[in-house]
C-alpha cells in the first residue's frame, strides 16, 4: 500500500537541485548543465575523484565547500575585497615592492614594506642585488663557498684621481703618490701591493707605506728605503695597487 503526503499552510518546501558528480572540479566555464539547464545558485558539485565539494555561485564562479585538507576557498584583503579560485587556482603575482593575487577579474594587491625581515635565511638561485644601499652582515660572514669566487669591483681608480673609489692602482713617481678618493677616512685601513717595478729596473725599491691621510680627500703612498724609514726611495717608480677597507 503507498501513502501519500500532502504539505499544507501558508509556507512552500523547496527541493533543492540534485548534486552534480563528475570525476573532476568545476571550471569557469561549467555554467550550464548538459540538460541545457542553466546551474542553480548553491548547487553542489561533487568531484568523485578528490571527494571535494563545490557549491556555485553563479557567473561560473564554484567554491569548495569541503573536502580533504580542508583547502583554502578564498583570500581578502584589509579593504574586504574578496578573491575566489578561478577552476580552483588563484593566482599570485609579483610588481615592484607589490604582490597582485588575481582569480579572474577579482584583483588583491599587498604592498611590502619598506623593510622586509625574513624569519630564517634568504637564499638566492642567481644574483642578490642592492640597487640601492647596504648588504649588511650584522652578525655574520661573507663567505665565498667555490674555488674561482673572488670580489669583483665593477669601478677601480687606475690614476691618482680616484673618484669614490676603494679600490685602484697607482704609478710611484719619486717614490711617492697621493691618490684622491673621498672613500678614505681617518680610521681606514689601507692595503697596499706592489703589481710591478715598473721603470724601476736596477734601481733600488723601497718599502711600501702608508702616509698622510686626509679623510675624505686623499691619502699618500711612500716607498721608504730600508736604510732610513723617514726618506723615500725616489728611485722606485713602481705600479702599485691599493684597496681601503673601512
Amino acid at each position: 500500500m503507498t501513502q501519500a503526503y500532502t504539505l499544507s499552510g501558508p509556507g512552500q518546501a523547496e527541493i533543492p537541485p540534485d548534486a552534480i558528480r563528475s570525476t573532476r572540479a568545476p571550471t569557469s566555464t561549467d555554467k550550464v548543465s548538459p540538460t541545457g539547464a542553466p546551474y542553480a545558485i548553491d548547487q553542489a558539485w561533487f568531484n568523485s575523484t578528490t571527494q571535494v565539494i563545490y557549491n556555485y555561485l553563479g557567473g561560473g564562479v564554484w567554491v569548495q565547500t569541503s573536502g580533504p585538507a580542508g583547502a583554502l576557498n578564498t583570500l581578502t584583503d584589509t579593504a574586504n575585497t574578496v578573491v575566489s579560485p578561478t577552476a580552483g587556482n588563484i593566482k599570485i603575482s609579483g610588481t615592484t615592492n607589490q604582490v597582485s593575487i588575481t582569480a579572474g577579474s577579482s584583483p588583491l594587491t599587498a604592498s611590502l614594506p619598506a623593510t622586509v625581515v625574513a624569519p630564517g635565511s634568504v637564499a638566492a638561485t642567481t644574483t642578490l642585488t642592492a640597487t640601492l644601499g647596504n648588504i649588511t652582515a650584522t652578525n655574520g660572514n661573507l663567505v665565498l663557498g667555490t674555488a674561482g669566487n673572488k670580489i669583483v669591483s665593477t669601478s677601480v681608480a687606475t690614476t691618482t684621481t680616484a673618484g669614490a673609489n676603494s679600490f685602484g692602482t697607482v704609478t710611484l713617481a719619486s717614490g711617492t703618490a697621493t691618490v684622491a678618493t673621498t672613500a678614505v677616512t681617518a680610521n681606514s685601513i689601507i692595503l697596499l701591493t706592489r703589481q710591478s717595478p715598473g721603470a724601476t729596473g736596477a734601481a733600488a725599491l723601497g718599502q711600501l707605506s702608508k702616509g698622510t691621510v686626509v679623510a675624505g680627500t686623499s691619502f699618500v703612498i711612500n716607498a721608504l728605503t730600508t736604510a732610513d724609514s723617514t726618506a723615500v726611495a725616489t728611485t722606485d717608480v713602481s705600479s702599485i695597487g691599493w684597496m681601503i677597507i673601512n
